[in-house]
C-alpha cells in the first residue's frame, strides 16, 4: 500500500533551540580560542603586556582580538613569534600543519610577521625562509606538553570569560611554564 509519502518527499528541518550551537560553530569557536591563546602565551613569555584578549561571535563566525603592548627593548623575533603563535596553535589543535601564508583567516598574522621580518632580509625568498623556520620551531615548541597545557589553560579562561587581561594570562603561563 502506497500512501504517497516517502523519504524523498519528507521535509524535516530541525528547529534550533535558542543558544544551541552547531558542531561547526563549536569547532570554529574552539579554534579561535586556541588561536588567540597562542598569541597570549607567546606574548607573555616574550615580555609583552597583553592589555586584553577577547573572542566574540560575529555573523560570519568568531572574531578574536589580542591587544599587546610591547616594551621599548622588544626584538623583532619575539614580535614575529607572537604574530605566528596564533596560527601555529590552531595548526596543532586541527592536527593539520598548514602553511600560515595560505590560510585566509590568518592573513593578518602573516602580514604582520612579514612586515616585521622583511626589513631585516635581503630578499623576499630569505624572508619567507626565516618565517617558515620560525613557524617550524614554534610548532615543535608549542606541541610540547607544558606549552600546550599553558595554551589550553588560557583558552579555557577565554572560553569562560570571553575577555581576559594580562594578570590572568600571566598567572596561567607561570603555572605551566616556570
Amino acid at each position: 500500500m502506497n500512501r504517497g509519502v516517502g523519504f524523498a518527499n519528507w521535509k524535516y528541518k530541525p528547529k534550533r533551540i535558542a543558544n544551541q550551537k552547531t558542531m561547526d560553530e563549536e569547532t570554529e569557536r574552539e579554534r579561535t580560542l586556541y588561536h588567540e591563546a597562542g598569541h597570549c602565551v607567546m606574548a607573555v613569555v616574550s615580555g609583552a603586556w597583553v592589555e586584553r584578549a577577547s573572542v566574540e561571535p560575529e555573523e560570519d563566525g568568531f572574531h578574536g582580538l589580542v591587544d599587546i603592548r610591547w616594551p621599548h627593548n622588544s626584538n623583532r623575533l619575539d614580535q614575529i613569534s607572537v604574530a605566528l603563535a596564533g596560527p601555529v596553535a590552531e595548526m596543532i589543535i586541527r592536527s593539520e600543519p598548514f602553511h600560515p601564508g595560505l590560510i585566509p583567516e590568518w592573513a593578518h598574522d602573516w602580514k604582520q610577521a612579514w612586515a616585521l621580518c622583511r626589513p631585516g632580509c635581503p630578499t623576499d625568498r630569505e624572508c619567507l625562509r626565516r618565517i617558515e623556520s620560525i613557524v617550524a620551531k614554534l610548532y615543535h615548541m608549542l606541541s610540547q606538553d607544558r606549552w600546550w597545557a599553558a595554551i589550553a589553560a588560557v583558552s579555557d579562561l577565554l572560553d569562560a570569560h570571553d575577555e581576559i587581561e594580562h594578570e590572568t594570562i600571566a598567572y596561567e603561563v607561570a603555572s605551566w611554564l616556570e
